[in-house]
């Protein structure tokens, strides 16, 4: 007669849920090294009309590093290499070097939206037009347009009156047609401005609307919107602005991923095309600086990637993932089992070392994630100092679990769940009270809810010592992923990581003896 499951040996019990966790895992992998059918945009027609150009894509690069320049013969090399996808560039300040860009640009056939940067100094803001209305007046056969500002009322550093100014001064000092760019709602907050430009434009990001739009709404969405401020504004419009991140936080139903970051950008472009749109897209090289500003997702809009590589085709069929089942994935995998074999062997239990191995297997799996994770989200070193001992008290605690069994190493063992509980409160805080800009951390926290939270528990095995902050500390990890989900409660990440927190926070509130 077979054993009911609720009373199989605890090893058994063990090792069910890193099975059941590994095959998830498996599938989740060979699914997203799976090609989609997408849009079929035909090769006549995949060229881009105008892409953001900014050339800060290399570590430690960005505009705001005082004393930047961009040597003149990088920026030829990014136009070159542009002007295989697009006619046309589209620039956000003419400082650091940019200022060559018109040239250069009219050098390889493209032609450019030339960008005034307006900020909060007002003693920048009328050098840096000057500069920008003498590119567009000497170079009237390249330059397209003048945007003077990039969503300045949005980030509320000028007031629309003195917006108007500068325009109306870009009007009468030079022949191109002149524009302003923000996003859409703040034209409809600003109609005045329309008066004074040749043309608007605006942008149109569905994943940052305050209400976001999945991918299944978005083109629609932005057919909507432009269907609206053509009433609404009376002037020919551009989007300034347009596209979609391939990775980063999901927000409500828009997730990041290079299939809709894909999926995006082709229906887009049949659909400009359809309608006749103007348009720029954002962006052309992924920008890591950004992410200090936006999180992960700041730092993917580009079509090409920070190495000038494009991240997906324009026809035929797209996989999020293209590393499959590697040799390093095996090789981890296999060097992990091999661990937990010399380990599970201080535990003399039947069924120990079977179990412990296929523990092994999911912690070498877990770690090329976890790895990848790691370079993706920190954003400099305090970062990778914190989330790298969340991710290593992971592994310490996960390695103890033989001594921990047979009540041996427990300094070691409440030493690295410290840093757990502490990391688990941290995030589950910053997640409630500045959680736009930031990722679900999963993965730092995968190997400890398993293990403490789902596999030892069911198993029977009191693995968690009392630890005097523990009830403290998981309240606010709870009450904080909580939070951040009612904040965002449509998003199943959201809720993924509510019940993660929920989990591992009540194995810390519920502590064992140490003893099998």
């Amino acid at each position: 007669m077979i054993e009911p499951l609720n009373r199989a040996p605890r090893w058994a019990r063990y090792a069910l849920v890193h099975l059941v966790a590994l095959a998830l895992i498996a599938f989740w992998l060979w699914r997203a090294n799976q090609p989609q059918a997408l849009a079929e945009v035909p090769p006549d027609r995949a060229r881009l009309q105008c892409v953001s150009y900014a050339p800060y894509y290399r570590p430690g690069e960005s505009p705001l590093v005082p004393g930047f320049r961009v040597e003149r013969e990088r920026i030829d090399a990014d136009l070159a290499r542009l002007a295989r996808v697009t006619d046309c560039v589209r620039l956000y300040s003419v400082d650091q070097g940019l200022d060559a860009v018109p040239e250069l640009a009219g050098k390889h056939g493209l032609k450019v939206l030339v960008g005034a940067w307006i900020g909060g100094d007002l003693k920048r803001n009328d050098a840096e037009l000057s500069e920008a209305i003498a590119l567009a007046n000497r170079h009237r056969d390249v330059v397209r347009g003048l945007i003077v500002g990039n969503e300045v009322l949005l980030r509320r550093e000028q007031t629309e009156a003195a917006m108007r100014a500068y325009i109306e001064r870009a009007q009468r000092e030079t022949e191109v047609p002149v524009t302003y760019a923000d996003v859409w709602e703040f034209w409809l907050k600003h109609r005045g401005l329309a008066d004074s430009v040749d043309f608007a434009t605006i942008h149109i990001l569905p994943y940052w609307e305050d209400e976001p739009r999945a991918i299944d709404e978005a083109i629609v969405h932005v057919s909507h919107v432009m269907e609206r401020m053509s009433g609404e504004l009376g002037k020919p419009l551009l989007i300034g602005e347009t596209g979609w991140p391939s990775l980063g936080k999901q927000r409500d139903g828009a997730r990041p991923g290079l299939i809709e970051q894909a999926r995006y950008l082709r229906e887009f472009l049949l659909a400009a095309q359809a309608h006749d749109w103007q348009y720029n897209v954002i962006e052309a090289y992924d920008q890591p600086w950004k992410r200090l500003l936006e999180g992960t997702v700041g730092g993917y809009w580009g079509v090409l990637d920070s190495a000038g590589h494009a991240k997906f085709g324009w026809h035929g069929a797209q996989a999020e993932r293209s590393d499959g089942a590697t040799p390093l994935t095996a090789g981890a995998a296999g060097l992990l089992i091999g661990v937990c074999v010399v380990l599970a062997a201080r535990v003399r239990r039947s069924g120990a070392a079977a179990a412990y191995a296929l523990s092994g297997a999911l912690a070498g799996l877990v770690a090329l994630l976890q790895w990848e994770y790691l370079q993706l989200a920190c954003r400099n070193l305090p970062e990778w100092l914190g989330m790298g001992a969340v991710a290593l008290a992971g592994w310490v605690a996960w390695a103890l679990l033989p001594f921990a069994l047979t009540g041996r190493a427990q300094g070691a063992l409440r030493a690295a769940l410290r840093v757990l509980l502490f990391g688990l409160a941290v995030a589950g805080l910053l997640l409630a009270v500045d959680g736009r800009y930031r990722d679900f951390p999963f993965l730092l926290f995968a190997l400890p809810a398993l293990q403490f939270g789902l596999a030892a528990r069911w198993a029977g095995f009191g693995l968690m010592p009392a630890l005097p902050e523990a009830r403290l500390f998981a309240l606010i990890a709870v009450a904080g992923s909580t939070v951040a989900w009612l904040a965002d409660w449509r998003n199943p990440q959201a809720l993924a990581w509510a019940l993660m927190a929920a989990v591992l926070a009540a194995a810390f509130a519920r502590p064992g003896s140490a003893r099998d």
